[in-house]
């Protein structure tokens, strides 16, 4: 990471995704102790979540933070304060790193424009979730033996792509981590970007198996960003029947991943959520020791060993 700022993934190196992971396992080792003591970091969450929340939380107290947890309920912004005004008070207070989800894309990076502390996108509407990428290949490697086991690997990309940033951020990051990708989606899912990711577009999970994929990341059906009206797909189970991920797509091996919540027996089957095939609960393992890697770097506690 050369920048103070995480805002995206795209433009990472090889390099970059191995130092984020390398500094997770120290932390996730218990070899390094409260490096963030005497650092304020900024929980600025302006949209759900529980799952990454609470791992930011977690990872900033853990390194010795002082942590100041912020929403939309209860702050300024329920009287009508503009984001730059909430950035800039932040900054005028001496944070050090602002934790930033917002559901409009782009918010982070503005966000950065507007103070010195170090901006970390948690997640921005349709735009970029660059930890969830970080983790996601720090579960992949504890699966699989390594981060250089990771180069090669077939991973299919399920469902829908249209409204989620984590597909944004996933796909630029295991591409540079050296792995295949694809996409299994219906083309009302598909984002005008698509065509320019290069990548094959798959009908179905079974043709996802018969491409030989070795990980299924399935996205959740994201109801609540579809606007207009229309619900995109015929129906919630005509859905599940293409591009439903069952038991029976993971008896040759491959794993299934999700990044939450999942809707159990639409995008993942119920009783595969915490099979062992699954990593869902290896991604949210692994949150805490990524993401205070993350604030590590950001901050500038830990020093970048990528050549700028």
């Amino acid at each position: 990471m050369r920048a103070k700022d995480l805002l995206t993934l795209e433009g990472a190196s090889r390099a970059d995704l191995r130092e984020v992971l390398d500094l997770a396992r120290d932390y996730a080792s218990g070899t390094l102790d409260r490096p963030l003591l005497g650092k304020t970091v900024c929980l600025s969450f302006f949209e759900a979540s529980t799952r990454t929340a609470v791992s930011f939380e977690l990872a900033a107290r853990r390194a010795g933070a002082d942590v100041i947890s912020l929403s939309e309920k209860g702050s300024s912004i329920q009287k009508g304060e503009g984001l730059v005004d909430t950035i800039v008070t932040l900054d005028s207070l001496g944070a050090d790193a602002i934790v930033l989800r917002h559901p409009a894309a782009g918010a982070a990076r503005i966000a950065a424009l507007h103070t010195d502390a170090a901006v970390i996108n948690a997640g921005d509407g349709r735009g970029q979730h660059p930890t969830q990428a970080l983790l996601d290949l720090h579960a992949l490697s504890g699966r699989f033996g390594g981060f250089e086991e990771l180069e090669g690997r077939k991973v299919a990309v399920v469902g829908d792509v249209l409204h989620s940033r984590v597909a944004r951020s996933i796909i630029p990051a295991f591409q540079a981590a050296g792995m295949q990708l694809a996409i299994v989606a219906p083309s009302t899912l598909l984002p005008l970007e698509a065509g320019a990711w290069g990548l094959p577009v798959l009908p179905s999970v079974d043709d996802a198996i018969d491409w030989g994929a070795d990980v299924l990341y399935a996205l959740r059906l994201q109801k609540e960003r579809m606007t207009g009206g229309s619900p995109r797909v015929p129906s919630v189970g005509e859905y599940a029947r293409y591009y439903g991920v069952a038991r029976r797509h993971l008896e040759d091996g491959a794993v299934v991943m999700h990044p939450g919540p999942v809707n159990r027996g639409v995008e993942v089957a119920g009783d595969v959520v915490l099979d062992p095939s699954s990593l869902i609960a290896d991604q949210v393992g692994s949150g805490v020791a990524v993401r205070s890697a993350v604030l590590a770097l950001a901050t500038g506690v830990a020093r970048s060993r990528v050549a700028a």
